[in-house]
């Protein structure tokens, strides 16, 4: 008997190598006038700006540009919206990192839109959820606002620097796993999530090092996070992580995976003690094996390999440690408690548990 789920949309996706080649193309599909929003990845590209703006031209397009930079993204938006006649646009092009591709979700809206990712990270391409709350995180579940088309090129993250590269594969990790681990997730979730699990593990090491192979393995695990998200919901590595970049000098990214560990290990103990018989338990064993690139005996000895391995990941990159005050934690836990969604976090930690793992990555 088949399991019954929802699913939610999932926008059509092109990953390969050269496939931004195909944009112009993609986009003439929609018509010949262009919005293309980027964010600081443009402007610290300006070689990358001049080429696509060409070969849209070139194709016979008419392009404006616009950056989303420095902004929230609600405010971005609106300060787009404001400003440009969207009717007058045939397709909206957003072109970065996750602050270009969630203003382009707001702006689009009815405008057919087409999302070319530049990095590996929080896969905001393949969802309809929006960061960039005053606070921390907005998050709006909307099939509307997921992009018509994704081009995934690996290549872009090739010259990503290691330490950059590193702390945003762990925490597509962390996303991948928290989305496998949620009460929302499908057995359609499930086997988008496990294959970039997999590929994390194939690419993770050889991407650190360089390895354009492990890079691409990456590159899609993030876009799997994407699905993974959008279908299962967002864990507590996310809020950590989003808090954290607003309150500290901290990318999400950075933040993330500096707590990567501490919050596997504090999710594990509280499951452990008033879940242990919940299927989160047998997920995250299959995760420490996956990981391990081999089967344990039992549940213990693949949570004890899991955390293991991400604290010595964190300890060998030297991860960012947190710069906050310890009286800073109270009012982010404070938040998270706040905002709790026990439909996506099987357990409810009190103030105290929260704290832990910001008090472990403190400077």
């Amino acid at each position: 008997m088949t399991i019954a789920f929802a699913a939610k949309a999932v926008p059509e996706l092109i990953f390969a190598r050269g496939s931004f080649d195909s944009l112009p193309r993609r986009a003439a599909a929609y018509g010949t006038n262009v919005l293309l929003i980027g964010d600081a990845y443009l402007q610290n590209h300006p070689s990358l700006l001049k080429e696509v703006s060409d070969k849209l031209i070139v194709a016979g397009l008419r392009v404006d540009h616009v950056s989303a930079r420095g902004k929230q993204t609600q405010e971005a938006s609106r300060k787009i919206t404001n400003a440009y006649d969207l009717e007058q646009y045939d397709c909206v092009i957003s072109l970065g990192g996750g602050r270009a591709i969630d203003t382009g979700k707001l702006v689009a809206k009815s405008c057919p839109h087409i999302a070319v990712p530049t990095t590996a990270g929080s896969g905001a391409p393949m969802n309809g959820v929006i960061f960039g709350g005053a606070e921390a995180v907005e998050e709006t579940f909307n099939s509307f606002l997921v992009p018509d088309l994704v081009i995934g090129d690996p290549a872009f993250i090739d010259e990503m620097d290691r330490d950059d590269f590193a702390a945003r594969a762990l925490t597509v990790l962390m996303l991948l796993g928290e989305a496998y681990v949620s009460p929302k997730a499908s057995v359609l979730s499930d086997a988008l999530v496990w294959s970039g699990l997999e590929a994390f593990v194939r690419g993770f090491v050889r991407g650190v090092e360089g390895d354009p192979q492990g890079r691409d393995d990456v590159f899609y695990a993030s876009l799997m996070a994407g699905v993974g998200t959008g279908q299962a919901g967002f864990g507590l590595t996310h809020r950590y992580g989003a808090i954290v970049e607003q309150k500290t000098g901290l990318t999400y990214a950075q933040a993330c995976a500096t707590v990567c560990a501490e919050t596997t290990d504090l999710q594990l103990q509280l499951l452990a003690d008033l879940f242990p018989d919940h299927a989160a338990m047998d997920k995250y064993a299959l995760i420490g094996e996956l990981i391990a690139e081999r089967p344990f005996e039992d549940r213990e000895e693949a949570y004890a390999s899991l955390v293991g391995t991400l604290r010595r990941w964190v300890a060998r990159l030297n991860l960012s440690k947190i710069s906050l005050k310890e009286t800073a934690l109270t009012g982010i836990c404070r938040t998270i408690e706040r905002d709790w969604d026990e439909t996506v976090l099987p357990i409810h930690p009190d103030l105290n548990d929260l704290e832990t793992p910001l008090l472990r990555r403190l400077l």
